[in-house]
């Protein structure tokens, strides 16, 4: 019979360094390396989806794709539409960031703007 397995916190692995508790690190580790590289592959197939559509309307951006059906990560679970390759609109920067990087709101700025 399989031992359920237990939650690992970050302490555990490093101090309680016995080899079943990394084994079920790495096991996890294992499985969630799978499970992203199939996310991965989902993601592609509905960008390709996205695409046909886009091409059966005849220009990028309009038509309006609904909310995804379930809660997905990265995707603002408020919003009722999502538009696909349609610029969004511009929004004022309400604080500059922290790393003198520049955010995306910055990257359609050309230098005679900056």
């Amino acid at each position: 019979m399989a031992k359920k397995p237990t939650p690992l916190t970050f302490r555990e692995i490093v101090l309680g360094a016995d080899a079943g508790t990394i084994r079920q690190a790495l096991e996890a580790r294992v499985k969630i390396d799978q499970l992203i590289i199939e996310r991965q592959a989902a993601y592609e197939r509905i960008a390709a989806l996205e695409t046909q559509i886009e091409t059966v309307v005849g220009e990028p951006g309009v038509y309006p794709f609904p909310q995804p059906p379930l809660p997905v990560a990265g995707f603002d679970p408020k919003a009722e539409i999502v538009n696909r390759g349609a610029p969004a609109a511009k929004k004022p920067a309400t604080r500059p960031a922290a790393d003198g990087a520049p955010d995306a709101s910055d990257a359609d700025e050309t230098p005679a703007q900056a």
